[in-house]
């Protein structure tokens, strides 16, 4: 295989996580020419036969990123319901096979410097973050940086962080190993900073999935160490947990908010909503239980369901999704669709669950790293859609198979034959 298409494309992939938060068309622009790349690659492979076309180290997480263009055709099968938007987001998921195909080709010492990207996101994301909100509040988020809203900008920049300070596994990279610890320590704190003035609730269910993850790396450690580190983080998040819950008045708003669901006083609160949407989309998936009703019918079912009281007039006005992942995937597409979000969080989540194991350091923190990325993407789909725009596809699919083809174990290369004429000549003794 010509070295430069798997440089080429490395060397695009690479700039992902920096450009997840700072650009709204980085992450599509990478994906469309790494694709591009990757397809012509593998049509000069098919000619030329550079090497076999092996596809064995490929086949789940194919399934995975195609499984949810799968969904689409059935719905469109079944109900005739079809969405060109939806297609195109799918497809982004699609495209990131061919580029798994040709990261598997690429050095692991180059794809560890994916590191640096995420860094640079995690301390781009946070500055964004905390200068928007200082300056001109949470709705100015949808206009800077990526354009995600408040309540994903936050997750992601925190996300980018957590997995900064995973990285520091790998020990030192640089020649300035002190320099390099307090730039990463720094970086994942003012990730914490930025997520706390951002008062976004959601972010803070990583905390407990960065600890588990992170007594999942220590391999080498004897059981009493391992029962006093995990006594520390269980502290620490206690600790936090009531920091966060006395000091920040949006999650004391939770209860009020319940209570004004319960009591219908109030059902037009920032989780009473989220309530609404989410007893509508049962309602939805109840009505088409294995294909969905559509995503692009979504609107559209809310209106019915706002003549049986279910919605209000506010959440008809203001909302054509259901506020979480997992929901959108089974209203719309039905039994089928929610296995297809959840395969796409999950089985690559297993493949870095196993390779924790590994002897290999460099695997095994890329393991943690893929590991945090997907039960992340995964916690915050459960009050936040992550996938609600195009942008975030791209982001999700290619730095998934980046640490994929990161934490895949190297086969050895075989010795050199010894050419005929440069081979040793013996001397007569």
């Amino acid at each position: 295989m010509p070295r430069l298409y798997v440089s080429l494309t490395t060397c695009l992939v690479l700039l992902v996580p920096a450009l997840a938060l700072t650009s709204p068309v980085g992450g599509p622009a990478v994906l469309y020419l790494a694709g591009l790349i990757s397809l012509a690659a593998l049509a000069g492979n098919a000619v030329k036969h550079y090497e076999p076309m092996d596809f064995r180290a490929m086949w789940p997480m194919s399934l995975a990123l195609l499984l949810p263009l799968v969904c689409l055709v059935a719905t469109f099968a079944v109900r005739g319901v079809w969405s060109n938007s939806e297609l195109e987001k799918l497809l982004r998921f699609a495209l990131a096979v061919p580029v798994l195909w040709l990261l598997l080709r690429a050095p692991q010492r180059w794809l560890k410097h994916v590191q640096w990207s995420i860094l640079a996101g995690a301390v781009a994301g946070s500055v964004l973050l905390i200068v928007t909100l200082k300056t001109v509040g949470r709705g100015g988020m949808i206009d800077v940086g990526g354009r995600y809203n408040a309540v994903s900008f936050a997750n992601i920049t925190l996300l980018l962080g957590m997995m900064t300070l995973l990285s520091l596994g790998w020990g030192a990279c640089t020649r300035w190993p002190r320099a390099e610890m307090a730039v990463k320590l720094g970086a994942a704190t003012l990730t914490v900073y930025a997520t706390w003035v951002s008062e976004t609730r959601s972010s803070w269910m990583l905390l407990p999935i960065v600890a588990l993850i992170f007594m999942l790396g220590l391999r080498d450690w004897n059981r009493k160490h391992k029962v006093y580190c995990a006594l520390g983080v269980i502290a620490v998040l206690a600790i936090s947990a009531a920091t966060i819950w006395t000091y920040s008045t949006r999650m004391q708003d939770i209860a009020k908010d319940l209570q004004g669901f319960s009591t219908s006083a109030n059902r037009d609160t920032s989780f009473g909503t989220r309530l609404q949407l989410w007893q509508a989309s049962i309602m939805m998936f109840e009505k088409s239980p294995i294909v969905g009703v559509g995503p692009s019918k979504f609107r559209d079912e809310l209106l019915e369901l706002e003549s049986k009281g279910v919605v209000t007039r506010q959440v008809i006005e203001g909302y054509g999704e259901p506020h979480n992942d997992l929901l959108a995937a089974l209203s719309g597409y039905g039994l089928l669709g929610l296995i297809s979000i959840l395969t796409l969080y999950l089985l690559p989540a297993a493949i870095f669950f196993r390779r924790l194991a590994s002897d290999d350091r460099v695997i095994r923190v890329g393991a943690q790293l893929g590991l945090l990325f997907c039960l992340g993407f995964c916690a915050f789909s459960l009050t936040e859609m992550m996938f609600r725009n195009m942008r975030s596809v791209p982001n999700y699919s290619l730095i998934v198979v980046t640490l994929i083809a990161l934490t895949t174990p190297r086969l050895p290369r075989p010795p050199r034959a010894v050419a005929a004429d440069q081979a040793p000549v013996s001397r007569p003794g």
